[in-house]
């Protein structure tokens, strides 16, 4: 009797574990299908990233090259910046493993430093002016080292609630087993992404909190991306890189030699504003700290604007813009 008991709860615990992965499988072709790749693609070395770009019917102002954060690709920032950059061309990259980029390198492209590399490839070939940088959250760490590796090709660095300074606490238990090479994409199958498809709502409302969400934020954002096993493990991999990247990168900022505009909302519960963004604007030679007062992680939704000026502040007066 105990011996049938036993086979039974093993036959019902496969049968979950076989379905939560189906289940995965499907959330992530689902969200494919909603979403497919709407952009062009730019070859780089082991692969191609993805990217949209919008111009404008006048004469452009100059060009912006968009970085999105973790849990997140180009349509975030694009959907959100694009109709209030519309005197500019701009640019949206998939940092690579996320939205349509190839992960190209695997595990080792959490390194922030090695996507910066691989960023700049693909930038070069489309963007061969001078541009302004625009980057949020966890891709600030990125292009951070983009304006410290190549201060030539920028006219300056916007970071919207970046990821800049080590922080106390680590990450979320999940994201390092997530990272794990044996147990990553098994619990990228069976938890994290059946988890993640339960959370989106919630997750929204964290990083907008104290705000509400901003209206069709899941949907235009294309979030869904996340919900593919291999775009969840790439995340918490990017996530659990960060910390010993930026811990080493830290010394150089104070040799940044482009203008730098940190922006972050004062409520920011995400990532702290007072450990990274007024550091860094402390940091940089031409540093500028920019606190939004009732807003959280999410400070280009609450305040397009603001984003635009300092932009529109590095690029200069409109005569004599040429992109070069």
């Amino acid at each position: 009797m105990r011996s049938m008991l036993f086979r039974a709860l093993v036959l019902v615990v496969i049968l979950v574990l076989a379905g939560l992965a189906l289940w995965s499988q499907w959330l992530g072709a689902e969200a494919s299908k909603r979403h497919p790749p709407t952009g062009s693609f730019v070859a780089v070395t082991g692969g191609r990233l993805h990217y949209r770009e919008t111009r404008p019917t006048a004469e452009a102002r100059g060009t912006v090259v968009l970085i999105h954060g973790a849990s997140s690709n180009h349509a975030d920032l694009l959907a959100t910046l694009g109709p209030d950059l519309s005197h500019y061309r701009v640019v949206a990259l998939d940092r690579p493993g996320h939205g349509w980029s190839d992960r190209i390198a695997g595990d080792a492209m959490a390194d922030p430093g090695r996507q910066a590399a691989i960023l700049m490839q693909g930038i070069d070939a489309i963007v061969p002016e001078r541009f302004v940088l625009v980057a949020h959250s966890l891709g600030g760490a990125a292009a951070t080292k983009i304006a410290l590796d190549h201060p030539e090709r920028l006219r300056g660095l916007v970071l919207l609630g970046a990821v800049t300074h080590p922080w106390p606490g680590g990450i979320d238990w999940y994201h390092h087993l997530g990272v794990w090479p044996l147990t990553g994409p098994v619990f990228a199958h069976l938890v994290g992404v059946p988890a993640a498809s339960q959370l989106l709502d919630a997750g929204a409302q964290s990083v907008f909190a104290p705000r509400p969400v901003a209206p069709g934020y899941l949907e235009r954002g294309e979030i869904a991306l996340l919900l593919r096993p291999q775009t969840f493990r790439a995340n918490s991999q990017d996530i659990a890189a960060t910390h010993a990247f930026v811990s080493a990168q830290m010394p150089r900022y104070r040799g940044l030699r482009v203008p730098v505009v940190a922006i972050s909302g004062d409520s920011d519960a995400i990532v702290s504003p007072i450990i990274h963004s007024a550091a860094i604007a402390r940091e940089a030679p031409q540093g500028r700290f920019v606190l939004l007062p009732g807003v959280g992680h999410m400070p280009h939704h609450a305040a397009p604007e603001i984003v635009v000026e300092a932009i529109d502040q590095m690029v200069g007066p409109r005569s004599g813009l040429a992109l070069n």
